[in-house]
């Protein structure tokens, strides 16, 4: 079989980028949240007290994965020694990849969209969309909030919250599918 071998698309990382690059995951970690911030998975082991850690983030664009796993280690400065692997991808990486399969709908807001809104119970728009935005949500360029998870149990977590919060938005876990060419 022949070896199949990819350019790499990286540039060296300037000791600058690489502390910005740490201090804005290290705030995300520590609650400080901003918009276009770090989305971190945070996945337990089964057998062990250690995690998987996904950090997507578009800010990895040009970034060697040798890069990013340094800039996650780090910023977990008091906890990496429980990391068992640090993944830092992009949202085009998540999506090439398939990497967050698990996704978290609403059927009636689906219903809605499909236009069959009459036989659904009306919803409260603006919660619905605070309610996938606090449960890790990312805003996509047409306004629509995509709430994927990499587990099937760390979505049907967030989907027992949002069913207590908002039970009349009827939500689903789905496994989103690669489309058939």
């Amino acid at each position: 079989m022949p070896v199949i071998r990819g350019r790499s698309s990286t540039r060296p990382l300037m000791a600058e980028r690489r502390a910005e690059l740490k201090g804005r995951l290290r705030r995300e970690l520590d609650g400080e949240g901003a918009p276009g911030g770090p989305l971190i998975y945070e996945i337990p082991l089964k057998q062990s007290d250690k995690l998987d850690v996904m950090v997507v983030w578009d800010e990895f664009e040009g970034v060697s994965v040798e890069d990013r796993d340094e800039i996650i280690l780090d910023a977990y400065r008091d906890r990496h020694d429980r990391i068992s692997m640090a993944m830092g991808v992009t949202w085009r990486e998540v999506s090439e990849q398939n990497l967050l399969p698990y996704m978290v709908i609403s059927n009636t807001e689906y219903l809605q969209h499909l236009g069959e809104g009459s036989s659904v119970p009306p919803i409260d728009t603006s919660e619905l969309r605070e309610a996938k935005l606090r449960e890790g949500g990312i805003e996509r360029g047409d306004g629509v909030i995509l709430l994927q998870f990499p587990t099937r149990v760390m979505a049907e977590e967030a989907q027992a919250r949002l069913a207590a919060r908002l039970p009349l938005a009827g939500w689903s876990v789905m496994t989103q599918l690669d489309p058939i060419p």
